[in-house]
């Protein structure tokens, strides 16, 4: 038995949290009521963009010291003031919203002139395999190949740790903070759905997006769920 020193986010606050390894997700609920005020029935504990289970210990979930681990839910207090019953199943019905499916972002982003040079660079060569119609956490080792919007090759690696999205090219790496990105955009690519175009805005308005192409499929939602990993009424 160990301690496992680690960071709780919730929206936008941040809180250190020191829990024994062989703790379950279940006490770590108890700890984020006490923090967050969230019940802990109403509670989704995401690392890494996977969903925990409440009977797993931090051991066995892999969770790490310095580690990132996102509280998804809302208080009484503001489910009441909405109005809004919630169960289970709509939190994760209210949760998948929030976060957007590939299916209802943006389907136009695919058909703009400035995407569309892009994407007639054809696949990159090199690149992580797509699926589609699937949902998978994200992986453990760089997510490679996709292009920039220069139609550079880049490799997206998530530093959870250090709560940053690294975009390496060979030439340089982009460093940006998962808390600065205040929207995510995508869009499956017509005709090969197993790879999507990524819009990451860092800014208030979308110019300020940063966008990435032939991200494999897959990966999308744990994406949206790593950067978004909250929801508001």
């Amino acid at each position: 038995m160990s301690e496992i020193k680690f960071k709780l986010k919730y929206r936008k606050q941040m809180y250190p949290v020191t829990m024994q390894s062989t703790d379950t997700i279940g006490k770590l609920k108890e700890e984020a009521k006490k923090l967050t005020g969230i019940p802990i029935n109403l509670q989704k504990v995401m690392y890494k963009g996977m969903q925990k289970n409440n009977k797993k210990t931090l051991e066995s979930a892999k969770f790490k010291n310095n580690c990132k681990v996102l509280i998804i839910g809302s208080t009484f207090r503001e489910i009441t003031k909405a109005n809004i019953p919630l169960s289970e199943k709509d939190l994760e019905n209210e949760v998948q919203d929030r976060n957007g499916s590939e299916d209802e972002e943006d389907q136009d982003i695919c058909t703009q002139k400035e995407h569309l040079k892009i994407l007639e660079k054809g696949i990159p060569s090199n690149a992580h395999v797509g699926i589609k119609n699937k949902h998978y956490p994200l992986p453990t080792t760089p997510i490679r190949y996709v292009f920039n919007e220069k139609g550079d090759k880049v490799q997206l690696i998530f530093k959870f740790t250090q709560d940053q999205l690294w975009i390496g090219s060979s030439k340089s790496t982009k460093k940006i903070p998962l808390s600065h990105i205040k929207k995510v955009y995508s869009q499956r690519i017509p005709d090969i759905e197993q790879y999507s175009v990524l819009g990451l805005q860092i800014g208030n308005t979308k110019k300020s997006t940063v966008w990435l192409y032939f991200v494999p499929t897959q990966f999308i939602r744990a994406i949206k769920n790593s950067i978004l990993g909250e929801w508001g009424l």
